[in-house]
Order: structure tokens, then sequence, then C-alpha cells
């Protein structure tokens, strides 16, 4: 494609050189440039994008794009007033803009949007309509999975995701968006059918500085919803006005367990293994099974049934999809080998989450709940003794451990949290993590249940700046063959 097309309209400054130069490729990392490709110089975290022009040249690259100067070492040097908004644009133009071909949801908040993805993926599929995903775990391509680096890629990738899906036949597709990815742009310019807010606490701030900053990173996916779409909004989150107002184009769908929400539960059963459950909808009333228990789940449930009847699906295709959701690696997964008490495996690392997870082990056990936990490191260490009062208070015994420590002192960690436990609590210290597992499954009672939060389907454990294999449902399996 001809550089003066793809350039179009993305807030160029200057150029210098041809812009009649064709780009046969396109790329944010100068290792992954081809002959005549483009190069978008990205200033990022740690390194400097434009440090590695001379690479992208040497490469094959004919073009660079910068915010920075001109630099003599390029071809044909473009400089924008922002670089990430002008390369969602270009990137989306470069592709033949697949999102047209599709149908595009995306989920966003701080906890629930695997779950409630994958739900959604399930209903477009009930409804006979191949539908790709893009999040934490994986992402679906025509049908074909592909283990996810970032919850939400850059937006080259994403759009290189999006063509592979038409391409493939995907008539829909459901996407995670991080705030990181709505404060870098990297879903700038892309045309949401429907987009779910299903919570906002506390979680990235050592990324965002404050709530108030992360909430408004969340904000900009419903401040950029086009007039026909809707934004599907958690009524029970304390941010749900603020998402209605800043949804100012869209329609407004709301759910939550409040009966002014105008999707909510009628009837409500929940089973250790499921929920039985009847929505009220704008559609009507809508009576399902879910195969994923936990009140949370209803409430992922409940945004996913919004996101897809945004969309023109019908109820009955609803019900359908939910009922045969599969089960996500690391939320909310139970392992089975046969003992008589209950191990639960969950992502939960923000306070939020814990107390959902933890609570909802409480709502559903008929013997003590066991807790092993702990926080990553070089991350936000406010949350720590927060997470520490939690679960020493919800928890009949807690088992404090590392999760990834990365570079700082485990020990130090497990210091922050203690700092928070309840006082008379039942609670012990291990910084090993396969041994804090082995240790709160070595307690556990008939009818007890052992809650392992924190790295859910991670399969590593980094401890500086290594990654060290390290699953927490392969390891309870293992620790409990051991014991029969």
């Amino acid at each position: 494609m001809r550089l003066e097309r793809l350039i179009e309209d993305i807030g160029v400054v200057d150029v210098r050189g041809d812009l009649g130069t064709d780009v046969t490729g396109i790329a944010y990392d100068s290792r992954r440039v081809i002959q005549c490709g483009l190069f978008f110089a990205v200033r990022g975290f740690t390194t400097d994008g434009n440090q590695f022009i001379p690479d992208a040249v040497r490469n094959g690259a004919v073009a660079i794009m910068s915010e920075d100067q001109s630099l003599s070492v390029s071809p044909v040097h473009i400089r924008v007033h922002d670089i990430r908004k002008a390369m969602a644009k270009v990137a989306d133009r470069f592709y033949g803009t697949p999102q047209r071909s599709l149908v595009m949801t995306g989920v966003t908040g701080t906890n629930g949007k695997t779950t409630t993805s994958y739900m959604v993926r399930s209903i477009f599929m009930a409804a006979g309509m191949s539908c790709g995903l893009i999040g934490t775990i994986r992402h679906v391509v025509g049908g074909h999975g592909v283990t996810s680096l970032n919850t939400t890629p850059e937006a080259p990738d994403i759009h290189a995701f999006l063509a592979d899906m038409a391409k493939e036949g995907d008539a829909a597709c459901v996407m995670e968006v991080s705030s990181h990815a709505l404060e870098l742009h990297r879903v700038y310019g892309i045309d949401y059918r429907a987009a779910g807010y299903l919570n906002l606490t506390r979680d990235h701030l050592d990324f965002h500085g404050d709530l108030e900053h992360y909430l408004n990173a969340k904000s900009r996916l419903f401040a950029d919803l086009p007039g026909d779409a809707t934004a599907v909004v958690n009524l029970d989150d304390p941010y749900a006005g603020h998402i209605m107002n800043v949804s100012r184009h869209a329609n407004i769908l709301t759910f939550g367990m409040d009966e002014r929400s105008d999707i909510h539960p009628v009837e409500l059963n929940l089973r250790p293994d499921s929920s039985v459950v009847a929505f009220t909808t704008p559609m009507g009333e809508l009576h399902c099974r879910l195969p994923i228990p936990g009140r949370y789940n209803v409430m992922n449930a409940m945004a996913a049934a919004g996101i897809c009847l945004s969309c023109g699906l019908r109820s009955d295709v609803v019900k359908r999809g939910l009922e045969t959701a599969e089960q996500v690696k690391g939320r909310y997964e139970v392992i089975d080998s046969g003992q008589d008490f209950t191990v639960i495996i969950d992502y939960a690392h923000t306070p939020d989450a814990l107390e959902r997870v933890l609570s909802s082990a409480v709502e559903l056990a008929k013997g003590r709940v066991i807790a092993v936990f702990g926080c990553g490191g070089d991350r936000d260490r406010g949350k720590r003794p927060q997470m520490g009062e939690i679960a020493t208070r919800i928890a009949d015994v807690t088992v404090i451990t590392s999760d990834n420590p990365r570079t700082e002192d485990p020990n130090a960690i497990i210091a922050d949290i203690t700092a928070g436990v309840v006082r008379g609590s039942i609670h012990e210290v291990m910084p090993d993590r396969e041994a804090a597992i082995d240790r709160a499954i070595a307690i556990a009672e008939p009818h007890d249940t052992v809650v392992i939060a924190g790295k859910g389907h991670e399969d590593y454990q980094i401890i500086g700046t290594v990654k060290h294999p390290f699953d927490d449902a392969e390891t309870a399996r293992r620790i409990l063959r051991t014991k029969q």
C-alpha cells in the first residue's frame, strides 16, 4: 500500500521523502521489520524506539514514523503528533479495516474480563457465528488459539489478528480491553457494537498512579462509543454513574443484583458446581444453569448476556451459550482428584477479587475455607495489607506465601501483607509457594474448601527477572496424588 494512502488523516506534522513509496509491512519492533516496511518508532517505558531506527532501516524499512524530528538515516521520515494514535489508524488501514467485517465487542473491568469474554464468545458460537477472542490467556482466530503475551496487544497486532479472523471466517470478535491498552491507545479507532463495564477496584496503581487516573483510562472505551453502540454497565458498581455519563453517544443497558438494573436475577440458586438463575431482561425472562459457580460469575453472565442482546442475539441463544460456556483455566477452577474436600484455583490478585472468591467459597462451603495467597513484587504495595486483612477476615485459615516476587525480597512482600492481618486470626507464613499449597492441602479436612489465589492460569513464577515453571493447578494435583 502506498504511504500517501496510509497516512491520510493521522495527524502528520511534516514529511521528508517520497510518499509514493509502497509499504509491504508494518512493525513497531525493529527486529520484525521486513523489506519495504514501515517502522513505528514508539517511545516506551524502558526503551525508546527512535534508538532502533538504524536497525529498522538495515532490516529493510523504507519509512519511519515518529514523534521526533527527522533523522537522516531513514529513506522516508513521517513526523506525527501522537505516534500511538497514528499507529492504530495506520494499522487499521494497512490490514484493510477488518473490523468492518466483524461484530466488535469489548469487555473492561478490574476483575472478570476473561470469564465474561469467554461467555460472550460461547453465546456467539451458539448463534452459529464463529467468534474470535483477544484476551489475557489466549487469542483465538478461526477457532485456533495461541498463547497471549498481553491482555490487549499493541494496535498493529490487534488489527493483524482482526484481519486473520475475517480471513478465517469469524463473524464476531470479543476483546478484553485493559486499562493499559486504553491509556496507550492500542484500541484507538475501533468501533465496538457493545462494550461491557464490569467494575473498578484497586489495581495497576503502579502504572496509573491513583484511582482517578485508572477510572479515566477505563472511561475512554465508553466515551468513544458511537451512537449505534451500547454501553453495558454494572449498576452495582460505585462508578456506574460516571461510566454512563461518559457514554454520552451510546445506548445504555444496565445489569446487576439491584432490581433497578435492566438485567437482574429474579431467582438465584447457588451450588458448589453451578448456579441456577432466572434473569429479567428487556427481551423477557431468561432461565439457565451456569456451569461456572460463584455469585460473581452470575454478574459476569449478566454482563455477557447484555453485550450479546445488544448485538441483536435472541434470548434462547444467550441461554444456550451461557449453559455451554467452558470453564476458564484458573478462574474458579475446581481441582478434583477424588479428595473429600474442594480445591479451587483462582486468578484473584486484587483486594476486591480476593474478597469475591473467598466470599463465594464461604457461601458454598460446608466446612472451613483455607486460603493460600501472596502478592506480586514490583507492583502496587498499598494493596498488600488490604489483602492480608481480607484473607484473614474471611478465611478460617490463611497461608501467606509468595506470588511473583520479581526483584523484591519475598519476605519483605510478606511483611507488607502481614501488616494487615486480623488480630487473633489463624494464619501461617510459608514463602515457598509449593510448600504453602502442600500445607493447605495437608490440613484440609472433609468438606473444607482450599482456595489457591493469585496466579490462576499462569504456568510460571517470576523470581528476580527469570520465569520459572510453576502451575498452581498442576502443583495441587501432584500434591493431591501423593496424599491418596
